[in-house]
């Protein structure tokens, strides 16, 4: 693939940019030559060092095959991060249906947003009590592994940043959207649905 051939290539520079330099240090300069000699050695070691590192960056990671979303959604939780007896009980159930009560209204705003890109959600987005959602995903964080606690707290960010962003770019100064708010607010209402279905999808994992 042509992101493994650049890879390759730069890599090919790097090690002739070093071999040259071990090999200009094999000559032993005269004295009036070793400041020209001192001046071409520190540019060849320069040289060999900066495409060294092309090598590792000419790649992107999502180019290369890697996986570059290293969100919440990457690890479900192994059968020892949850605790099913702190689940089990009433207060987290009850916080769990309110974090379900929102996951619906996220659903309802973002196909709403999709019907109609000029739709008027801001009392949508005002209905959502950002304090009651946070304290709910926070009691309901709590039947996950202190590991496993370090995705679930950065989907709960994600959440309330979503909400925030929502409130901020959902208000229309006129009767229609530009195309690029629009689709800027298609992509966090999608995502503020995603992000909820994450946190339930794993809060409910056997």
């Amino acid at each position: 693939p042509p992101a493994i051939t650049s890879l390759a290539s730069a890599a090919r520079s790097a090690m002739l940019a070093v071999l040259f330099l071990l090999a200009d240090a094999l000559v032993q300069p005269g004295p009036k030559a070793a400041s020209a000699v001192s001046a071409r050695r520190g540019f060849l070691a320069q040289t060999g060092a900066a495409v060294a590192a092309s090598a590792f960056v000419a790649v992107a990671p999502s180019q290369a095959g890697y996986v570059s979303n290293l969100g919440f959604g990457d690890a479900p939780p192994a059968s020892g991060d949850v605790d099913a007896e702190v689940r089990g009980s009433s207060a987290v159930q009850s916080d769990l249906k309110k974090v379900q009560k929102y996951a619906d209204m996220a659903k309802e705003v973002a196909a709403k947003m999709k019907a109609n890109p000029n739709a008027d959600i801001v009392a949508d987005i005002a209905a959502f009590d950002r304090a009651e959602l946070r304290t709910a995903m926070n009691s309901v964080n709590t039947i996950f592994s202190e590991d496993f606690q370090k995705q679930s707290d950065r989907v709960v960010r994600n959440v309330i940043q979503d909400l925030s962003e929502l409130e901020v770019i959902a208000p229309m100064k006129t009767g229609e959207r530009t195309p690029k708010k629009a689709v800027a607010i298609e992509r966090f209402t999608g995502k503020l649905e995603t992000d909820l279905n994450e946190f339930i999808k794993y809060a409910s994992a056997k």
